[in-house]
């Protein structure tokens, strides 16, 4: 039932005011925290006055990549002024936005306030009976952390964290900074050849690839508290290899003569390099 295509890691929660507003105000604090507070829609904080509150929720509902569903004690049966359930009226916003997220084939998730039940196929609107195919959670507030703490992991193979997207960049940007400053250092040393130079390599030149590796060095050292626990100690390996070839091979190597140094220090860049990426794929950059 559920739809794997991620658009743009948007969250959509459905509530009915009266029903569950305290706990949607409170979910969506939470859930902000952990996914981005830009990616969690809800109707009486991100609709602007005199906006058409139709397709604003229809489009966020187009736009979302998942849809919770907050079900409490009269979810299913509060009417309305003529007496007439709010789930059988047609003109029901609560029914319309999860009949709309269920045409849309979106990934929901009941979320069932403290002892809810989860309403049974037969006391559903035809156009909601769907709801019932999907896994239902609970939360309570006397398990509030551990509940929200499940709910966002188990939504978080639809969408990742806001923790997952920045390890996800930072990672992209260090392998991408590793790779081209060693590509272009060696697209020296062949252009240097080509041109008949007396040093393959220049001094100043062989320096690049350890431009990107302490700058990578610093950076892990800024997101190391975003990884799991036990996959620490392989970024931490990561930032010493950075950290001691960079003192190794700029330091430690500064008695060899003139014309060894430029090579050894791009060899060193090349080890210390990849040494960095490889304890950094260990570690799968894996969120806590």
């Amino acid at each position: 039932m559920q739809s794997k295509t991620k658009q743009n890691g948007k969250l959509f929660i459905s509530y009915r005011r009266s029903d569950a507003r305290g706990i949607a105000g409170r979910l969506c604090d939470t859930l902000g925290a952990y996914f981005g507070d830009d990616r969690v829609f809800r109707d009486i904080d991100d609709i602007a006055g005199g906006a058409d509150f139709g397709n604003v929720i229809e489009q966020n509902l187009q736009a979302a990549d998942a849809v919770i569903v907050l079900i409490g004690p009269d979810w299913l049966s509060m009417k309305g002024e003529n007496g007439q359930r709010r789930l059988d009226d047609p003109e029901d916003w609560v029914a319309e936005e999860i009949a709309v997220a269920i045409a849309l084939k979106k990934p929901i998730f009941p979320v069932l306030i403290e002892n809810t039940s989860m309403p049974r196929e037969d006391e559903l609107p035809d156009k909601l009976k769907l709801l019932t195919h999907y896994n239902a959670l609970t939360i309570s507030d006397n398990r509030w952390k551990s509940d929200v703490l499940r709910l966002g992991k188990i939504i978080s193979f639809e969408i990742p964290s806001a923790s997952e997207r920045k390890l996800g960049m930072v990672k992209t940007g260090i392998s991408f900074a590793l790779f081209a400053s060693i590509s272009l250092t060696a697209g020296i040393i062949a252009w240097n050849i080509l041109q008949g130079s007396a040093e393959p390599l220049y001094l100043w030149q062989s320096g690049i690839p350890f431009v990107a590796i302490i700058a990578s060095t610093l950076l892990l050292s800024t997101i190391t508290n975003l990884i799991d626990e036990e996959r620490q100690r392989y970024i931490y390996a990561s930032i010493v290899s950075g950290a001691l070839g960079s003192l190794i091979f700029f330091v430690l190597l500064k008695p060899l003569t003139e014309a060894q140094e430029p090579t050894i220090t791009f060899l060193g860049s090349i080890m210390v390099g990849t040494l960095m990426f490889a304890f950094m794929n260990i570690s799968g950059f894996k969120a806590k």
